[in-house]
């Protein structure tokens, strides 16, 4: 089966599906919802995380929007997603790596959600103890 078509039939039967992009170069690995368009929702978007995690993340936001009927909106944070404190939520701007839901839908919208270091500094606050890329930002904090 096409992968397209693989991703078609999981959005059929669940209202969304989870892609998760590998690659050697950090910089471009991310993991996003496919299918959250079709629920007039922006596509939902974590980078630097291992992708078994992300698609436990995602997987959830895609229970709160598809299910329950919530909404992720930029510039407003989270609490939806994880304990502890919110999360921003940007309006991605870069969106090359999310060819699948760009091949199902066309021009998408993506939101990405943005996790703090252990002690709950962004990656764009002094302090933040991660190494310098390794949850690539796609949008403007």
């Amino acid at each position: 089966m096409d992968p397209l078509d693989e991703l078609r039939a999981m959005i059929d039967t669940h209202g969304w599906a989870v892609r998760n992009v590998v690659d050697p170069e950090p910089a471009r690995c991310l993991s996003y919802t496919v299918g959250l368009t079709r629920h007039g929702h922006p596509e939902v978007v974590l980078t630097g995380l291992p992708p078994d995690v992300a698609t436990a993340f995602l997987n959830l936001a895609g229970e709160i929007v598809v299910r329950e009927g919530g909404r992720f909106v930029a510039g407003e944070p989270t609490t939806e997603l994880a304990d502890g404190p919110a999360l921003p939520v940007l309006a991605v701007t870069d969106l090359s790596g999310l060819t699948a839901a760009r091949s199902l839908y066309g021009p998408v919208e993506a939101l990405q959600v943005v996790w703090t270091d252990s002690a709950g500094h962004l990656p764009w606050e002094p302090g933040y103890a991660n190494p310098p890329g390794s949850q690539p930002i796609l949008g403007r904090p």
